[in-house]
């Protein structure tokens, strides 16, 4: 590594290994420990590594990693995007970094004043901290906004180094340090798009799901039958609501049913495979020992519970200030289903189609005529009988047998 001070042997090296750890599947904190740890048995005097970068998440909107050198101790969080609005992350030198596209900041914290005074610097300073060295690489999309609230086209890579050395970093270890930015920032972009990639497959199709595509089911007719619980749900007058509610309403509505039911299914270890309009379409794959079928009826059976009686809680809340309950029926089959893709070569679905499925769809209508919000099939209460009570054989659209129908025994009709 050739700078202003001369070539480094040492410094070559991490620039490599932090190349090589850009190619590789291990997860940024431990790429950022190993590369503490390079630099301190390289006899670089870091106390403290602390790196951020900007996350395309429906929920988080940045990283917040920090490595420090005593007890090799290593935290990884990451930022609410609500917080990103927030008056402590506008005072953070990150952001400034950020809004001004600072390339690199030096912060001699022994100094008694400072041109840029920042509340992080008081607890730097209670630890021990003389210099602090901040970093900011954009990744060049700079007429985009992708974080409400924020300038648009700050999306980078953020990172700082702190040393408890008296008189700070040498101008040597500063021109090092700096040379190491550009490959610690490729670093950290390939990890947080690997992460983005994950995200958004968990997101959009499902962990389980997610999984499945990551691990090569990508061409159209892959996929595998399995066994599963398939857990049905359906919002009740969702046209008469659509027409008389506004567009907001109806859309908060909508998203406080889906809290309730996809909610539900995904604390219960279940995978919401879509959301069909105002319909909620979730499986329980079975697996021998990790998913038995037992006990996967049985979290759909929790899952259904927990998802009534957090409708029940939050429909009294809008009760109360005058605004619309919702009702939804559920229904619960045992079956076997082609879980794949499905579609033409330019636009798939992963999914779960058969027989079953359509059967479970059919199912959930008579919970409307028979007046309980929940119907199970036979397959699944022989799994699950201790909880439902047969309610007899009805006739459904689309299926040429009556299909006997099961309800749970606290909400026979």
């Amino acid at each position: 590594m050739a700078t202003d001070a001369g070539p480094s042997p040492l410094f070559d090296g991490i620039a490599v290994w932090l190349m090589a750890q850009g190619l590789s599947d291990v997860g940024l904190p431990e790429t950022i420990r190993g590369f503490g740890q390079r630099l301190v048995a390289g006899g670089l005097p870091v106390h403290r590594i602390g790196i951020g970068g900007m996350l395309l998440h429906p929920v988080f909107g940045a990283l917040d990693i920090v490595w420090r050198a005593q007890n090799d101790q290593l935290t990884d969080d990451v930022v609410p995007r609500a917080k990103l609005n927030s008056p402590e992350f506008r005072s953070s030198p990150y952001f400034q970094a950020a809004t001004d596209d600072l390339a690199l900041q030096r912060f001699r914290l022994e100094q008694p004043t400072l041109d840029m005074e920042y509340p992080i610097f008081e607890e730097l300073r209670a630890a021990g901290v003389t210099d602090y060295i901040l970093f900011y690489r954009n990744y060049g999309r700079r007429d985009v906004g992708l974080w409400a609230g924020l300038p648009i086209g700050i999306e980078g890579a953020l990172g700082s180094f702190s040393t408890r050395r008296l008189g700070g970093f040498s101008d040597l270890e500063v021109a090092y340090l700096q040379a190491l930015v550009t490959p610690l920032a490729l670093v950290i972009k390939a990890k947080t798009d690997r992460e983005l990639t994950r995200t958004l497959l968990d997101t959009y199709l499902g962990k389980l799901s997610g999984d499945q595509v990551r691990n090569g089911l990508i061409e159209r007719g892959d996929g595998q039958p399995i066994e599963c619980v398939i857990w049905y749900s359906d919002l009740r007058s969702s046209t008469a609501l659509a027409e008389k509610l506004s567009m907001a309403d109806y859309l908060a509505m909508l998203d406080a049913y889906f809290d309730c039911t996809a909610g539900a299914v995904l604390d219960h270890g279940g995978e919401v495979l879509k959301f069909i309009g105002d319909a909620v379409m979730a499986i329980f794959p079975f697996e021998d020992e990790r998913r038995p079928a037992v006990d996967m009826c049985r979290a759909a059976v929790n899952t259904t519970r927990e998802a009534l009686a957090r409708a029940e809680r939050l429909n009294a809340d809008r009760r109360q200030r005058g605004e619309q309950a919702f009702a939804f029926g559920v229904s619960l089959h045992v079956g076997e289903v082609l879980y794949g893709n499905v579609g033409t070569e330019r636009r798939l679905d992963f999914t779960v189609i058969g027989p079953a499925a359509n059967e479970a769809a059919r199912l959930e209508q008579l919970s409307k005529t028979l007046g309980t919000p929940v119907i199970a099939s036979a397959t699944f209460a022989k799994l699950r009988p201790d909880d439902l009570i047969d309610v007899g054989r009805h006739k459904v659209v689309g299926v040429k047998d009556p299909l006997a129908a099961h309800t749970l025994k606290e909400l026979v009709p």
